[in-house]
């Protein structure tokens, strides 16, 4: 079931939380709304969800071109999972995923044989076989976002919507729940999206991610499209850490830190910003022919699988660059010492 989002715009009062939006959603693709607080992201699954309402004459909502923008909720057939679960506390576990199939009009609802078969089966699917008994106290947070992800599948919706399913998890159930709905999600082909404001979360979970800032989509693509080619400054800054310079372009050069680079693609003459994500940087204990400007280790993070070297510059500004361990070490360099640093990839805007 593909969803198709065109010029939606919304407002608060006088605070305009989406304007002109555009997207569409294949069938069967897991999408991101990725974001920082504020910038739409979960007013727009809200909108294609039901629970808000379109501003009067802007825009439009199709479900495989049905328009949907004047369906009620119930009528939309969405499952909907909220960062904070929501699940009912009076109710076990088998009756919080029976609840929505219960709640059906009668001729629609299944029987009493076909309900118990339905729920045991998703619990199955949620790896929570054997807890149906269970209260939502009784549960960890991990299972109790499975219970909800259970109960939103249970009446068989068109599509799945998840705002912030992990935000309320710990960082360790946090990675293993993404991992596993990844692979629920290759195992059912429902079509998806969640919101999330974690970088990593979407880059690793999406098929597709949408970056929005200020109620604007910024870019639409695979993780490698937006993390690799990203088509605006907002982007760039967003995904990841990155070190800023300013800079000078003439031609197909880019002029910025005393050194002279070649870019792909000709960029207008004129002033730049130039951006360098920690990783794409060389260090080496002296000149080796290649453009590279000096710096001083000011600080080393050797934990983990990743070196991180920051570095202070002449004029004072402080920059960060990545080197497998093995790398560092062959360079044989400590705090105080200077090193020369080469940038491999260059972005500029």
């Amino acid at each position: 079931m593909s969803i198709t989002v065109t010029d939606v715009s919304k407002s608060f009062g006088d605070f305009r939380a989406l304007q002109d939006v555009s997207v569409e959603i294949p069938t069967g693709e897991l999408v991101a709304i990725l974001g920082p607080s504020g910038s739409g992201k979960t007013t727009l699954l809200r909108l294609i969800a039901g629970l808000e309402t379109l501003d009067r004459g802007r825009g439009a909502i199709s479900f495989h071109d049905e328009d949907v923008r004047d369906q009620p909720v119930r009528k939309r057939r969405v499952g909907f999972v909220f960062q904070h679960y929501a699940l009912f506390r009076h109710m076990t576990v088998f009756q919080n995923v029976a609840f929505g199939l219960r709640c059906k009009p009668r001729r629609e609802r299944p029987a009493r044989a076909e309900i118990r078969r339905r729920v045991h089966e998703l619990l199955s699917l949620v790896q929570l076989e054997g807890l149906a008994g269970r209260y939502p106290t009784q549960l960890s947070g991990g299972q109790r976002q499975r219970v909800a992800l259970a109960r939103a599948l249970a009446v068989e919706p068109r599509v799945l919507l998840l705002d912030e399913p992990f935000g309320a998890l710990d960082a360790k159930v946090r990675l293993e729940l993404r991992k596993w709905i990844r692979r629920l999600h290759d195992e059912l082909h429902i079509t998806s999206v969640f919101v999330t404001h974690d970088q990593e979360e979407a880059l690793e979970v999406a098929d597709r991610i949408v970056i929005m800032n200020k109620g604007r989509i910024e870019q639409v693509g695979t993780a490698a499209e937006v993390y690799h080619r990203p088509a605006t400054e907002f982007v760039m800054n967003f995904l990841g850490q990155v070190n800023t310079f300013h800079g000078r372009a003439t031609g197909r050069d880019v002029e910025f830190a005393s050194i002279r680079v070649g870019v792909t693609g000709a960029i207008p003459d004129g002033d730049v910003r130039v951006f360098v994500r920690p990783h794409d940087f060389e260090l080496a204990p002296q000149r080796n022919g290649k453009p590279s400007f000096a710096a001083r280790i000011t600080r080393v993070h050797t934990a983990g699988a990743i070196t991180r070297i920051e570095m202070t510059l002449p004029d004072g500004r402080v920059i960060s660059a990545e080197l497998p361990p093995d790398r560092f070490a062959e360079l044989a360099a400590s705090d105080g010492d200077t090193v020369y640093v080469t940038p491999r990839q260059v972005h500029v805007f």
